[in-house]
């Protein structure tokens, strides 16, 4: 048991233990204060009996009067006192210690001597043997406390049932932190606390998710580094391979350093991409979103698309522009539009078009790029989205796969999807689907 379940239990416990108690207080105020009006209430048979028992003692004097009360009941005969002078009492039994005594009668007999006659409360007086200060034999105790035993024990059973229900998701919670600390992300906290369906419940399901997001996350980043490791081997070992050529046949320097240069440009041009799709998510959080015309967006990147599509011997057509309107973030999502177009003019058959369509729904809007080149292998429709893919039937050099891959971190940002198909009648199409503003 951790710290939390102690304290929540004896926090628990405590308040119950006060409650018991407080309950307990208020039903023995509530028979003191009965017992006082009791006092101060006069029966109307008192003065009955104390008249009675003064007129025997007249009569038959204290002798008479001792008799009558020994062949009384106990409990009758414990109610009423008779007192000498010396405050003797006529039975020699102990005076009471309580102060409340109600009507009482004074005798003088013939020979002078002095009696009182006192009536107690009801109950025994105090120091009677075999009675309790206020109340009569065989009469409950104002002080419940067998039920006030009973409530603590059932009180410290269940205290212990709650604080443990209470502490025990924590515990997991905290064992479940740990885990994830020391690199452990295949937690399930969610099974862990069972059939709970409260907000404790939910926290561990938003925990499962956070920890599977990290996992995804660690994951593709050692992807990445080791993509890029390998990317980099291959033109390092070629610009090492050009300086040992150089020094071994320096009658060529001048195409061993064009070989060097071109190298190291590919190597700046793919750490740039690399730091570009590094960068997606600090842009993402630095601009914000604002309320972005779809036909607005496009209308700059065909004309830049056009140019570069004549240049490769193909054009590019808009088959459909519904009007519609998404909240983006310009620079971005014109990155991630500009990635796939480019992507579909390099992949196309010479002369082939590539089609743009802009189909808007009921709540998104979905622009579809469509090549007219080979096509992907089915099994490769999900992996084309991931850095540093190529595909089986991509022959053509350039290119480091990461244009699809920051098209994709583009799109999520924005809450939406991009996917992949190929054509019935061939080639590729690349659909992005965003939430309307």
């Amino acid at each position: 048991m951790g710290r939390l379940f102690w304290k929540l239990f004896l926090i628990l416990w405590l308040a119950q233990i006060s409650t018991v108690f407080g309950v307990g207080a208020v039903f023995w105020l509530r028979h003191r204060m009965e017992s006082a009006a009791a006092i101060e209430q006069q029966h109307p048979m008192d003065t009955v009996v104390l008249d009675m028992a003064a007129a025997v003692l007249r009569r038959e004097g204290a002798a008479g009067l001792r008799a009558h009360l020994q062949d009384m009941g106990a409990n009758a005969r414990n109610h009423l006192l008779v007192l000498d002078d010396q405050q003797h009492e006529l039975l020699g039994r102990a005076l009471p210690v309580q102060s409340g005594l109600r009507p009482m009668r004074e005798v003088t007999l013939g020979n002078a001597a002095h009696y009182r006659l006192l009536l107690l409360p009801p109950g025994p007086p105090g120091g009677v043997p075999g009675g309790e200060p206020g109340h009569g034999p065989g009469e409950p105790s104002p002080f419940p406390l067998l039920p006030i035993i009973g409530a603590l024990l059932a009180s410290l059973l269940f205290g212990a049932i709650l604080a443990r229900y209470l502490s025990k998701p924590i515990r997991l919670m905290s064992e479940a932190f740990q885990s994830v600390a020391r690199g452990e992300m295949d937690v399930h906290l969610a099974s862990d606390l069972g059939s709970r369906r409260d907000e404790l419940a939910d926290l561990g399901r938003d925990f499962d998710g956070l920890a599977q997001r990290l996992k995804q996350l660690i994951n593709g980043q050692r992807r990445l580094f080791h993509d890029v490791s390998h990317e980099l081997r291959s033109p390092l070992a070629r610009l090492n391979a050009a300086v040992d050529l150089a020094r071994q046949q320096p009658e060529k320097l001048e195409e061993w350093l064009d070989r060097i240069e071109r190298e190291s440009g590919r190597m700046d041009a793919l750490v740039g991409e690399i730091l570009a799709l590094a960068r997606l998510d600090a842009e993402a959080s630095q601009h914000p979103a604002e309320c972005l015309p779809v036909d607005v967006l496009l209308e700059e990147l065909i004309t830049d698309a056009q140019f570069e599509a004549e240049a490769n011997g193909t054009s590019l057509r808009l088959l459909q522009e519904d009007a519609a309107e998404v909240m983006a973030q310009p620079e971005l999502l014109s990155r991630a539009l500009e990635n796939v177009v480019r992507n579909a003019i390099h992949h196309t058959s010479k002369g082939g078009p590539v089609a743009l369509a802009v189909i808007r729904g009921s709540s998104e809007v979905t622009i579809a790029v469509s090549d007219c080149g080979p096509g992907v292998p089915e099994h490769e429709l999900k992996t084309i989205f991931e850095p540093f893919f190529r595909s089986e039937q991509n022959t053509q050099p350039g290119g480091y796969g990461l244009g699809l891959a920051m098209a994709q971190r583009i799109v999520e940002a924005h809450q939406g999807r991009i996917q992949a198909i190929n054509l019935p009648q061939g080639g590729l199409q690349v659909s992005i689907t965003l939430p309307l503003a």
